[in-house]
């Protein structure tokens, strides 16, 4: 009997590890919502924005082509008036040329803007243990066994008790991603706002910079906005949620916590990427008086698995009438 419990319990994991590497990795959901904001600005019709965060693209992924080709695809014929982008397009370097392939392919009818993310500062993970980050060119080099193993002790150490953790890094060229981002219609919002007007609209888009990697600034992103009007706020990190200040947002889109990317039952996510936010709890709407936060739980992986966490894009509509009534959940 214990051999065969034995037994069954290796099949199941194995199951379940294959079902994490390359099911659920695939198996992006489009998710809508809609949202009712007491203010002016907002078309009869209503507005609607596609929000897509932790993209997390690679160079070379077939899990990734296949997700990224599943997500065009539930894309296909989708009208919206905005593109939001919070944070971590790519996982590395090499992964930029897909990312901006990708974003050639969104047609919002407004316009689109980004927030950056901590991978889009660093290169992060297991191979930069062997690099060199105080060097221009960050070269491979055999570190030491003992610098390594104290490193992944100091990661565990920090992913046990929640906190923010990372690995060795590496510097990517955020400033060109940013302007090759502008080329192709997405402004990048790092601690600024701009305004939309048109015809039917009239809002503020603000951004501010990463958390850990970045240096954010909300008194700078917010200067600017008149008090009262419709603002939309773009953080990588939900921690912009602990700050009083981005009360002030109508709608607040953020990610980061891939939805805790490992959810096991009763446990909840293994980690929710050192936010505040709770292991029952790691993505989602929030919310605080007249003021909406979603925290998406991304498209892409910082590791190669995902568990009870379904990729996900969002499309959300913001329209006009009584916050009371609103499908935010």
């Amino acid at each position: 009997m214990t051999r065969w419990i034995a037994r069954a319990v290796a099949g199941a994991s194995l199951a379940a590890a294959f079902y994490a590497l390359l099911i659920e990795r695939v198996r992006i959901r489009l998710d809508r919502f809609t949202v009712t904001v007491n203010k002016p600005g907002i078309p009869h019709d209503g507005l609607t924005i596609l929000h897509l965060s932790d993209l997390h693209l690679r160079a070379n992924d077939p899990v990734q082509a296949l997700k990224l080709a599943s997500l065009q695809s539930l894309l296909a014929g989708e009208n919206y008036d905005l593109v939001a982008l919070t944070g971590d397009l790519i996982h590395n370097a090499a992964g930029a040329p897909a990312a901006l392939a990708f974003v050639e392919s969104l047609r919002p009818r407004l316009g689109g803007f980004s927030c950056p993310g901590n991978r889009d500062y660093w290169e992060s993970g297991f191979s930069a243990l062997f690099c060199d980050r105080s060097t221009e060119t960050g070269r491979l080099h055999l570190a030491g066994i003992r610098e390594i193993a104290r490193r992944l002790e100091g990661f565990g150490r920090r992913v046990l008790r929640n906190e923010r953790a990372s690995l060795h890094t590496i510097a990517n060229d955020v400033p060109a991603m940013h302007a090759a981002l502008a080329e192709r219609g997405i402004q990048p919002l790092v601690n600024r706002a701009v305004h939309l007007r048109t015809d039917e609209v009239d809002l503020w888009i603000a951004g501010v910079d990463d958390f850990s990697q970045g240096h954010p600034d909300l008194n700078a992103a917010l200067r600017e906005i008149p008090t009262g009007r419709l603002l939309i706020l773009l953080s990588h990190n939900p921690d912009i949620w602990l700050d009083p200040r981005a009360r002030q947002a109508d709608l607040v889109l953020a990610g980061h916590t891939h939805g805790g990317q490992m959810r096991l039952p009763l446990v909840g996510a293994l980690y929710t990427q050192g936010t505040h936010l709770t292991r029952h709890r790691p993505a989602g709407w929030f919310r605080r008086g007249s003021s909406h936060m979603f925290v998406s739980r991304g498209v892409g992986e910082s590791f190669p698995l995902r568990f009870g966490a379904r990729p996900q894009a969002v499309v959300i509509r913001l329209v006009a009438g009584n916050p009371a009534t609103d499908g935010s959940g």
